[in-house]
C-alpha cells in the first residue's frame, strides 16, 4: 500500500496531514509505517537540499511533480512496496 498526499491543499496541508497521520500510526500501529508519496506542483528535480529536508521532516517518504507521469508512479509505488516488485506492470506510450 501507498498513500499520495498532495502538498497544497485547502484547510490542512500535505505537511501537518502527514504529520498528524505520523503521530497517529505511532500511536495506533507502533512499529507499522505507512508508505506516503507527496505530489506537489513544484518540479522536485530543482529543490534545494533545505526544501528536501522539509518533506522528509514531515514524514513524507517519496515526492513526485504533478502532472503525474504514470510510469514513473509505477516505478514510486515498485519502489516502496517490494513485496509487489515482481510485479510487470508496462505502460506504452502511442506517438
Amino acid at each position: 500500500d501507498i498513500a499520495f498526499m498532495d502538498i497544497d491543499m485547502p484547510v490542512m496541508n500535505g505537511f501537518e496531514a502527514t504529520k498528524a497521520f505520523r503521530q497517529w500510526e505511532d500511536i495506533i500501529r507502533p512499529g507499522a509505517r505507512q508508505p506516503i508519496c507527496a505530489l506537489t506542483a513544484a518540479y522536485v528535480d530543482d529543490f534545494e537540499r533545505s526544501e528536501l529536508m522539509k518533506f522528509k521532516e514531515a514524514g513524507l517518504d517519496v515526492m513526485e511533480s504533478k502532472p503525474c507521469n504514470i510510469p514513473r508512479l509505477f516505478k514510486v509505488v515498485d519502489d516502496v512496496s517490494p513485496m509487489f516488485s515482481d510485479l510487470s506492470i508496462s505502460v506504452s506510450q502511442t506517438r
